[in-house]
């Protein structure tokens, strides 16, 4: 295994993926803190802001709420277009510049509808795509003749997009809308949601997304406030969401944990401490492309397998009735283990559930976290 993690370390593919997102960290960090503080302190439905009341007496509440808008938009906003941009000087060995730009350009025409409108593909959800697209730039205009390669590609995009335009597609991110509520569809929709994330597609379960939404939802609040017993005990509303998106998708905030306990690599441990705050209201994005997860085969493993086995942990709570089932709604930014004491309405065992849920998650990702580091200063 570590043999293997020197040959990745060392490979070509490794080597763009840091060149393109390392100079981007900055940005990245910044524009995910200035997210955390919208979603959870500057908006209506932020966890802070509901238990502290916040607009109603901090002062500039208003202008700072545009400001974080702003900051969040030309930021995260543009993650996809800058991700093309830097895939392709990375790629790029004799023409980085024009890369760049021929990267930059054909995937804003790319992402800008008929309407002279810029696409969400421009941010987070063209993350995947912007990699991809930017890399193919770069190898293109390795080939001789690039300046009428950079013509050829452009001309290309403007094709497709007229053609797209046609055909009334608003944007080519894949996007994904199917969300499993109860039975087997939640250990698929889990499986799926971390598998989607590690490849930095749009996941199914948004973190930030409404905690406890449709019929099977509906159904336990009502029995529950009906003092009977609760209809549906294994859904996305209580397994998945209340035990296993602590940090976000990937139960990352117990590679948080891991990384500040284990990991001896000075630039992690910072990452690690940058990330955290924005990590407490599940906002993982600098830790997926920082730590390395994305694309990483290795961290698929516990990307994968720590909220699965926090949602087996939940599953046999639930089944034994050693704690009630989690039907009040609460805030999608609420810190970590809290979501399910809150939304179990205190209860007590929910909240032990979840702490033990987050220990496994830190105990999932400790040997992965060692090898990575072990292999890193070898390579």
């Amino acid at each position: 295994m570590k043999k293997l993690l020197q040959n990745y370390f060392n490979s070509r593919f490794y080597r763009v993926l840091n060149a393109t997102f390392q100079p981007l960290l900055p940005l990245i960090l910044l524009g995910t803190w200035a997210r955390a503080l919208l979603v959870s302190v500057f908006s209506r439905d932020g966890f802070f802001a509901q238990v502290f009341s916040i607009k109603s007496w901090f002062p500039g509440y208003t202008p700072i709420r545009q400001g974080l808008t702003m900051l969040t938009a030309y930021s995260l906003g543009l993650l996809g277009l800058l991700t093309a941009i830097f895939a392709a000087r990375a790629i790029a060995r004799h023409s980085p510049t024009l890369a760049m730009l021929v990267a930059g350009v054909g995937f804003l025409v790319l992402n800008t509808t008929r309407l002279a409108m810029l696409g969400p593909g421009l941010g987070m959800a063209g993350l995947l795509l912007g990699l991809l697209f930017g890399m193919l730039v770069g190898w293109l205009l390795n080939l001789p003749w690039p300046r009428f390669t950079a013509s050829l590609i452009i001309i290309v995009t403007v094709a497709i997009r007229l053609g797209l335009n046609a055909l009334a597609v608003a944007e080519i991110s894949p996007t994904f809308t199917s969300v499993p509520h109860g039975g087997s569809g939640v250990l698929l929709g889990a499986l799926a949601n971390s598998v989607l994330s590690w490849f930095g597609l749009t996941p199914l379960i948004d973190p930030l997304s409404p905690l406890l939404t449709g019929p099977t939802a509906t159904a336990n609040l009502t029995a529950t406030l009906a003092h009977k017993t609760v209809p549906f005990l294994s859904t996305i509303g209580t397994l998945y969401r209340p035990y296993a998106l602590f940090g976000g998708v990937g139960m990352t905030l117990g590679l948080l944990i891991a990384i500040l306990l284990f990991d001896h690599r000075r630039s992690k441990r910072q990452l690690a401490k940058w990330s955290l705050v924005p990590g407490l209201v599940n906002l993982n994005l600098p830790l997926v492309l920082g730590y390395p997860i994305l694309i990483n085969p290795l961290m698929l493993i516990p990307f994968t397998l720590a909220p699965l086995a926090s949602m087996a942990i939940a599953w046999v709570a639930l089944h034994l009735h050693l704690m009630t089932a989690a039907v009040y709604h609460v805030p999608a930014t609420t810190p970590g283990p809290m979501i399910a004491w809150l939304a179990t309405n205190g209860n007590w065992p929910a909240l032990i559930v979840a702490m033990l849920c987050l220990a496994a998650s830190v105990a999932i990702y400790w040997p992965f976290v060692k090898m990575l580091e072990e292999a890193d200063w070898d390579a």
